[in-house]
């Protein structure tokens, strides 16, 4: 038998509210959880909405949130300090009182927010890449200014920078670090 639409719209909103919280996203960049963080973080988003089957329009955000708190630390040794789980429950309890009222605008705002988000990351890494293309040349264009025939004084650049001292070395094989004058 098929899921009902409300169920569903549910589960989707649910998924895009998890993978836009920042402390999350971080967690499983960053592979807080291990290596399998995604997997975390896919098994997270089915207990909440697990949660929110079984416990229908008795739902408090500060129990939400702090199933939220709880998993992000046994799961992915996150301590939260910034509130964003509570935010995250506040949402997903609105989300869910909306969907069980058929009224599935906040699961649309959030799928074009996310399109949207996913077409920058896909324009801004195409652009890095066109950016590497560009930039992946030996730079020997702007070293061969000086080997054009000039000689003697006039290829000296005399108002140009000071030559960098040689490091200092002390005894124990370790650099000296100079500062620079302040200007």
């Amino acid at each position: 038998m098929a899921e009902h639409p409300n169920k569903v719209a549910f589960q989707e909103g649910a998924n895009y509210i998890f993978k836009s919280w920042t402390a999350l996203n971080l967690a499983v960049e960053q592979d807080w959880g291990g290596v399998d963080s995604a997997e975390k973080r896919d098994w997270m988003i089915d207990v909440v909405v697990d949660y929110f089957d079984k416990h229908g329009k008795k739902l408090d955000v500060d129990d939400i949130e702090d199933i939220l708190s709880q998993i992000m630390v046994d799961e992915f040794q996150t301590i939260l300090e910034d509130d964003s789980a509570h935010l995250v429950a506040k949402h997903l309890v609105e989300l869910y009182h909306q969907c069980v009222r058929g009224n599935f605008a906040e699961v649309e705002r959030l799928r074009q927010k996310q399109a949207s988000r996913s077409n920058v990351v896909s324009r801004s890494q195409a652009q890095v890449n066109d950016d590497d293309e560009v930039s992946n040349d030996d730079g020997d264009d702007e070293d061969n200014d000086d080997h054009q025939g000039n000689s003697g004084a006039d290829s000296m650049d005399v108002d140009g920078p000071p030559a960098r001292p040689e490091p200092e070395i002390d005894e124990d094989g370790f650099q000296t670090v100079s500062y620079r004058k302040r200007r």
